[in-house]
């Protein structure tokens, strides 16, 4: 077959003015260089990994509402697109986030999700890797973050600080003050795979328990000066609310408390307590956090209620405070 280069020659800047627009676009688009050539080269787009390119310019899916749609009996969801970029040299995490939500944190993005149960939204859901790794998916990236458990502070104050048995007068308020537990302190496990911060915390409780010892005490050496001496308090004892709308504490029944929660610091408050029994109440304080890590610990100093033995009266089976 004869070959007409006369038209071969007519459609030659046609054919070089298209190969540079494809040479550019796959210059300008870092997936083009993955799905044509897999020439990523730069470091950050190694560090994504192979047969992937770090996308400047990206975006994260977030779940922004939830609805009961009483037709079909779902719990829909509400989604948008968040664009973000990145824009660090040596990797492709997510270094701004450009629109609303931002889900951002330590390093993961939260998807967000509607519970089923209720149809409310659980904006801490669903945490993915926040790159920019091929595209917007939020997987892959050449490190992996792994977290130490959550850490508890071991100090914390009490209010009063000389607590009594409930129903003993504790002047000036009267015969039932209680007592609150405050300022305990919980902070996220540090990434030490890829330091890209700390987890958050997504819980903090506490709840108290008399000692052993102290109950011996009670029923043994305090019994043989009032017979049928006994314990009166049930536990473990969780916090509860004052039922006086006139209490020093009633605060406590509408305050949340926590704060910090689904960030990496957190702290516990006003968390108030009815001590039945004198003795010692040991501390206990659960922190968890957004990789599901979880630590309790006993503070090492323990609530000492005090007992006011001028105000006892006694019968033949128990001690009335």
């Amino acid at each position: 077959m004869k070959i007409n280069w006369r038209f071969v020659f007519s459609k030659f800047w046609q054919i070089t003015l298209m190969g540079l627009l494809i040479a550019v676009g796959i210059a300008l688009f870092p997936q083009a260089q993955c799905a044509v050539a897999q020439t990523c080269s730069a470091p950050r787009d190694l560090w994504c990994g192979s047969g992937k390119c770090c996308d400047p310019a990206a975006g994260f899916v977030a779940v922004t509402g939830c609805s009961y749609n009483s037709s079909t009996g779902f719990c829909e969801e509400k989604t948008t697109l968040v664009h973000v970029r990145c824009s660090n040299s040596s990797n492709c995490e997510v270094t701004d986030v450009l629109d609303s939500p931002n889900r951002l944190s330590g390093g993961n993005w939260s998807v967000g999700k509607c519970e089923w149960n209720g149809c409310y939204l659980n904006p801490n859901a669903n945490s993915v890797r926040a790159t920019c790794c091929t595209g917007s998916s939020g997987s892959g990236g050449g490190c992996t973050p792994s977290y130490a458990p959550p850490t508890i502070d071991d100090t914390y104050t009490v209010d009063p600080p000389y607590p009594l048995p409930w129903r003993q007068e504790q002047p000036p308020y009267g015969e039932a003050l209680g007592m609150t537990i405050n300022d305990i302190k919980a902070h996220g496990g540090a990434d030490t795979a890829c330091g890209s911060g700390q987890a958050n915390i997504t819980s903090l409780t506490v709840w108290v328990e008399l000692t052993e010892e102290s109950r011996d005490w009670i029923v043994y050496t305090l019994g043989q000066r009032y017979p049928g001496a006994h314990v009166l308090g049930e536990y473990p004892q969780y916090p509860e609310r004052p039922d006086d709308p006139l209490h020093p504490y009633a605060h406590c029944a509408w305050t949340y408390g926590t704060s910090g929660i689904n960030t990496p610091n957190a702290e516990l408050d006003c968390r108030f307590f009815r001590p039945w029994d004198p003795g010692d109440y040991s501390v206990h304080v659960t922190a968890c956090q957004s990789d599901g890590k979880c630590t309790t610990k006993v503070l090492p100093n323990p609530i000492k209620v005090y007992l006011m033995e001028t105000r006892l009266l006694y019968s033949e089976t128990e001690i009335i405070p």
